[in-house]
């Protein structure tokens, strides 16, 4: 699921372990219970579950007063926490630990997500001239050959079938689903076409001019300037930058491992098409993957009001 590449900086949804797991947006619209749900703020929290025999701690469940409505509004009467903890346990009954997300406004969202890549693509090009980075980023960015491109896209599609396939199936995969649907769909489906193109282009040209464009030449410069053999420079370069990109999109850790091989794939295909091309590689994943996942995963009861469209 290449689409964190342009929400993750901004979703931050965080997983206090492993095993945290979101209230999905299936539970019923009124449960009768002694439990109480709170609403205010601008962030979505579940507090972890109790142990048998302790009393049970308040859920709650914040959204911006302006966000238009999200998967959890309809538990604002009240769950009965014994089927919360059922829910979001997938009936075990084991104790979970917390899991926040925060929802960013759609506007917002896309206007800070743009204006970060931007930011990441000019510096990333200032950077590379000032410290004399060859070849310049604007230049590499011309070249971009579409068919081999559209040939390296492949395995990401690949992955991103099967996570959405699989997503019920594999814990690991339902846990990357449930972060997507409760905290960045709600702010990345409202966009529409303009938006998700927005983010696409700006997550494709601006990370592919930070990690390949720049710091791909940079460190390698750097090793070769102290005696590092090329080979060996250039392996421990594409390792490490691919290690960086992952844990820059790690909103868990089974993604963080994917992140990471999407970003080492990023950078053969730099070393091998050159940067223009490996841009487009990155734009068109997004692209595509931003459209099936709201397609596959869609939010239940959630208005698509487009900001775009006319009134």
């Amino acid at each position: 699921l290449g689409a964190s590449a342009a929400v993750a900086p901004l979703a931050r949804a965080r997983a206090a372990s492993s095993r945290a797991a979101m209230i999905r947006a299936s539970l019923p619209d009124r449960l009768s219970s002694t439990g109480r749900v709170a609403t205010s703020g601008g962030r979505i929290s579940r507090i972890a579950s109790s142990p048998r025999g302790r009393s049970s701690p308040r859920v709650a469940s914040r959204a911006g007063k302006d966000d238009l409505p999200g998967p959890l509004d309809g538990l604002a009467d009240g769950p009965d926490l014994t089927a919360v903890r059922a829910a979001v346990n997938n009936g075990d009954g084991e104790e979970v630990d917390v899991l926040e997300v925060e929802n960013v406004p759609p506007m917002q969202f896309l206007a800070s997500s743009c204006a970060f890549y931007a930011l990441m693509g000019v510096g990333s090009q200032v950077a590379a001239s000032y410290l004399g980075v060859h070849p310049d980023i604007l230049d590499a960015m011309r070249d971009v050959n579409i068919d081999q491109g559209s040939l390296w896209s492949l395995p990401l599609l690949a992955s991103l079938a099967f996570a959405i396939t699989q997503a019920d199936r594999f814990e690991f995969l339902g846990e990357v689903r449930d972060i997507f649907k409760v905290g960045v769909l709600p702010s990345l489906a409202p966009l529409g076409l303009p938006g998700v193109m927005a983010l696409s282009l700006g997550a494709g040209v601006g990370e592919e001019a930070f990690f390949r464009g720049f710091l791909m030449p940079f460190a390698d410069g750097q090793l070769a300037s102290h005696g590092v053999p090329e080979q060996l420079a250039s392996a421990a370069v594409l390792a490490a930058t691919s290690i960086f990109f992952g844990a820059l999109h790690a909103i868990t850790p089974a993604y963080f491992y994917w992140a990471t091989g999407a970003g080492f794939l990023f950078g053969l295909e730099y070393l091998n098409e050159g940067l223009g091309t490996a841009a487009f590689t990155h734009t068109m994943y997004d692209f595509l993957a931003f459209g099936f996942i709201l397609i596959a995963w869609p939010i239940e009861g959630y208005e698509k009001e487009a900001p775009f469209s006319s009134k």
